[in-house]
């Protein structure tokens, strides 16, 4: 069972991963470790450890975010040179 739920999630991220712009889908998957610890608070009413937990999930958010708001790529100037 745990194969074909596995090639099943692979399946629909490679999928997925073709419609959508790599630095969305890094922002997505960096994520990946927050929706994990929600999910399982939400729907298996697991234990969150505390402070710890807080803070490592604020650390992965704010990453992502900054990695979603600001350009860290290559300038405009330079995407125009390289699509001449």
């Amino acid at each position: 069972l745990g194969a074909v739920t596995t090639t099943l999630a692979n399946f629909i991220q490679s999928k997925g991963q073709q419609v959508v712009s790599p630095e969305r889908a890094s922002v997505i998957y960096s994520l990946d470790p927050v929706y994990g610890a929600f999910f399982s608070w939400f729907l298996l009413g697991e234990n969150i450890g505390g402070i710890q937990s807080i803070v490592g999930a604020s650390l992965i958010t704010i990453a992502a975010a900054t990695n979603a708001f600001l350009d860290f790529g290559k300038s405009q100037q330079e995407e125009q040179i390289q699509t001449k």
